[in-house]
């Protein structure tokens, strides 16, 4: 879990008071109840354990729904070799077939944040970071494994821990060109892999540590959902 430090409101109670139109990003809500409340027009993205509404979990329904409409989403937590393989193919395509989506926009458009999410280029920023932090640092051992360029999600301790340009304004191509070598280098760890590879164990970003087999399991499902929200964001912005 991220312990954010700033605003940390931990074991807070609200009472009467009204939320509506209020916007959370990057939040932790873990072990919250919410009782005697009016909810309509709620809308949850995020990674959900366990979600319970009038007393039935749905925790289930959510994420076979998920399943079945995307299908290809059940690719992503593959445990051998042969299937992370296919579904790093999966998102290389996916990326592809999306950049090329964003090429037929006017340059500024690809800066520009549809309903204050990451814009097309922050997305691919933060999709070099994600895999900076999940593979150049804990799997390759890289050191200073961080790209300046990259963007990191909106968590306030870890912007002031790294060295990042968060005020750059690179050109498609140079982004892209950065992908490009860490998807490279991960197509090329997964050609070489064994089962017994994907079971080291390494330290894990969050603390603790971890497998290189979840390290891409999380880079896999970061590269996935950023590519539906890009897409989503390149419907409005046509």
């Amino acid at each position: 879990m991220v312990e954010y430090q700033d605003d940390d409101l931990q074991g807070s109670s609200f009472l009467r008071v009204n939320l509506s139109g209020s916007r959370w990003q990057g939040v932790v809500l873990a072990d919250v109840r919410i009782t005697d409340a009016w909810i309509d027009d709620l809308d949850i993205s995020g990674r959900v354990g366990t979600l319970v509404v009038n007393g039935v979990d749905v925790t289930a329904y959510v994420e076979s729904e998920l399943d079945r409409r995307f299908p290809e989403r059940l690719m992503l937590t593959a445990a051998d070799v042969e299937g992370l393989r296919e579904a790093w193919t999966m998102i290389g395509e996916r990326a592809a077939a999306t950049v090329e989506r964003a090429r037929a926009l006017p340059a500024p458009a690809l800066d520009e944040s549809v309903d204050g999410e990451f814009s097309f280029l922050q997305t691919l920023r933060h999709l070099v970071f994600a895999t900076d932090r999940w593979i150049s640092g804990p799997v390759f051992d890289d050191p200073d494994h961080f790209h300046r360029l990259g963007y990191p999600h909106d968590d306030p301790q870890e912007r002031k821990r790294l060295v990042l340009d968060l005020e750059a304004s690179p050109s498609l191509d140079e982004v892209l060109e950065l992908r490009r070598e860490r998807m490279d280098r991960i197509a090329e760890l997964l050609r070489s892999a064994t089962d017994d590879d994907l079971a080291r164990v390494v330290d894990s970003p969050n603390g603790g540590t971890t497998t290189v087999r979840s390290c891409i399991h999380v880079v896999l499902f970061e590269e996935w959902a950023h590519d539906r929200y890009a897409n989503r964001d390149l419907d409005l912005l046509s």
